[in-house]
């Protein structure tokens, strides 16, 4: 990538994208990072999100309070996928300059999350697995 930065228009483009309600997923992950200022997380899932990515930043709702999240403590989040589409001109500059194929953006707003039992879905081992390991 090169370490010219991004036209003012292009930047424009992005931060005033107009986001349409794409859908609802769900997914297992944990917690990568907090950002309690701008109420943000950003969660590494083990499925793969609507645009093909497993890391994204979720917007959190104002009745889940950061202080309360724990990092590496795997959640079931809930959460909706907007999408914004970009200009045909902003899709040919960044794959022109930047070789990058992106023809939208996606914002994720976290609805609930629910953190999952470890203990009730670990693997638990097997009589002879535990016999191997007293020897």
């Amino acid at each position: 990538m090169s370490s010219e930065s991004i036209p003012k228009w292009v930047a424009e483009e992005i931060q005033h994208a107009e986001f349409k309600e794409s859908e609802e997923w769900s997914g297992s992950g944990y917690i990568l990072d907090i950002n309690k200022k701008d109420r943000k997380i950003d969660v590494q899932f083990y499925e793969k999100l609507p645009e093909g990515r497993y890391i994204a930043t979720l917007d959190l709702p104002d009745v889940i309070d950061p202080e309360t999240l724990e990092l590496a403590i795997v959640y079931m989040f809930k959460f909706k996928a907007l999408k914004a589409s970009l200009s045909k001109k902003a899709v040919e500059f960044l794959k022109e300059k930047y070789n990058l194929d992106m023809e939208s953006i996606f914002r994720f707003e976290l609805l609930s999350m629910e953190k999952l039992d470890a203990e009730a879905s670990a693997p638990r081992p097997t009589q002879a697995e535990s016999d191997d390991e007293d020897e």
